[in-house]
């Protein structure tokens, strides 16, 4: 009963759970309850003996089953509630989460246990047809195609229940058919942003072949892929993707991300985890199976354009999935148990630790940015440096740190902390920022260097080229600032704004004056 609490309560946090207290309000509390949730039940669980799969008394399948659906129609709540606002701004529906892509994940897996509804008699079946709409109209809404692609895909599947024991070669052709057209019509709807996206996986492939085997490590995506994508047009100029090439923060890719991450070594084991899945769910098929291997299909196919893993309910339900097709396979022995509740509890006490040392340190963040806000210099210079003891390696603190840094004029102090950021993180604004903080200490070389390599992440932005225009102009290097200057003026636009108008006049006006 205790451990069951523990789980429906964790869910529900890792959906709805936010704070004001955090500068991220919404992904990083969520994260806390899940490790938090995790431990309490691994310490309950050490408590019972943790009894292996087998004779598991975990918890009732169905009420856990239940609570997924009713977090599912909260969560459709949530976002309809929202609707009004995000219509007028032109903003797609994202519920409790922070994005559209994490909303229509969330209620992707969450669809399976609303199908599992409608074989549970009529009033839950007319119950679970209603809200089975309702995820098709909120994902619509979200405007997330991985999210539409997902939901047919896994409804396709429950419909031909026993296509995965069948051997007719013609029903798995239609399947990849109908994916393959679902696939081109989810292209063509938003082309730009498909196209986008295949700059990002050219440049995540290049990153795996240089680390094939053991990839990058975790966050070798983040420290590294704005310097492919710079390479990259260095390399072609003139190619068709300028004017779509932005700020990436993710390969789009959970499969690329894994690769670049641990090579093809980690994809292979992520492949055989997959393979035995599924295997272990054509055993002594059954509807609890069916829900848990609709869970893993819904993520996988998430995974191939979005970023489903980066969200802890997604998490959650896949846990809870994976336990829903091995309940009947795992058999731990006693002797494992024991060892299991011996490693346990220390494991949690250091995670416990770590927990605590990460919240205060993002307590103290928080109150270095109020400070600052309000103008409390020392004061948030203060909270800064207390928060950077335990987030000097998060590369989103370290840049907020170095941008005030910045913006007292603690030029020095600032460009050391860019500089570990840059480290940890290849950014379009990093790289604006050091080249900043460089030119005001008149390090005018460095600065332009920095300048250069924004400008080659995002070959479409105006701002590192102009810039670059006054820096050759103040070393009299005249000649290459006019060449410079006449690309501004002839650069197209991507997204028209007073910035760029400015910029393009300024820079006329400094050609016409050259001239004469």
């Amino acid at each position: 009963m205790i451990r069951r609490l523990i789980i429906i309560i964790t869910m529900g946090g890792t959906l709805f759970f936010s704070s004001v207290h955090f500068v991220d309000t919404q992904v990083l509390p969520k994260w806390i309850v899940f490790a938090v949730g995790g431990m309490i039940w691994s310490v309950v669980s050490c408590a019972h003996h943790l009894v292996p799969f087998d004779r598991c008394a975990l918890l009732p399948h169905k009420c856990i089953h239940y609570a997924i659906v009713g977090l599912t129609i909260i969560e459709i709540c949530w976002g309809i509630c929202q609707l009004p606002v995000l219509i007028q701004h032109g903003i797609p529906l994202k519920g409790s989460l922070d994005n559209p892509a994490g909303f229509s994940a969330s209620l992707c897996v969450g669809f399976p246990f609303i199908l599992w509804m409608l074989n549970k008699g009529r009033d839950r079946h007319v119950i679970g047809q209603v809200v089975a709409w309702a995820v098709i109209a909120s994902v619509l809404l979200s405007a997330s195609r991985a999210g539409i692609l997902s939901l047919l895909f896994v409804y396709a599947i429950w419909k031909r229940r026993n296509l995965l024991r069948s051997t007719r070669a013609i029903q798995r052709i239609g399947l990849i058919s109908i994916f393959l057209c679902i696939v081109t019509a989810l292209y063509l709807i938003k082309k730009d942003s498909a196209d986008g996206r295949m700059l990002i996986w050219h440049c995540s492939l290049e990153m795996m072949l240089d680390k094939p085997l053991f990839g990058w490590g975790i966050n070798g995506f983040e420290a590294h892929y704005m310097d492919y994508q710079a390479a990259y047009f260095k390399r072609h100029p003139d190619s068709s993707y300028v004017q779509l090439a932005d700020t990436v923060q993710y390969p789009y890719n959970e499969y690329l991300q894994i690769g670049i991450s641990f090579g093809i070594v980690g994809l292979l084991i992520v492949i055989a985890w997959l393979i035995r899945l599924f295997r272990v769910a054509k055993k002594n098929y059954s509807s609890e199976k069916e829900c848990g291997m609709l869970v893993w299909i819904s993520v996988c196919v998430l995974g191939f354009f979005s970023y489903p893993l980066m969200y802890p309910f997604v998490w959650t339900v896949l846990l809870y999935a994976t336990y829903l097709l091995l309940k009947d396979t795992i058999k731990l022995p006693s002797t494992l148990r024991n060892v299991g509740v011996v490693c346990l509890l220390p494991l949690n006490f250091w995670i416990g630790n770590l927990i605590i040392r990460r919240v205060k340190s993002e307590l103290a963040w928080t109150e270095a940015v109020t400070a600052s806000a309000a103008q409390q210099v020392d004061r948030a210079l203060e909270h800064y440096q207390h928060a950077y003891i335990g987030l000097k390696h998060d590369r989103y603190f370290l840049y907020n740190y170095a941008f005030e840094l910045n913006q007292i004029g603690l030029y020095d102090s600032g460009t050391k902390i860019a500089k570990q950021c840059r480290e940890l993180w290849a950014d379009y604004d990093l790289e604006l920022l050091l080249a900043k903080m460089n030119e005001r200490r008149g390090a005018d070389m460095q600065a332009e260097l920095h300048y250069r390599q924004a400008s080659l992440m995002c070959p479409n932005r105006f701002i590192p080229l102009y810039c670059l225009v006054q820096i050759l102009n103040r070393n009299k290097q005249q000649n290459e600032a006019i060449s410079l200057a006449r690309q501004i003026v002839d650069k197209p636009v991507k997204i028209p704004s007073f910035q760029v108008e400015w910029i393009k006049k300024t820079m006329k006006e400094y050609v016409n004056k050259s001239d004469n």
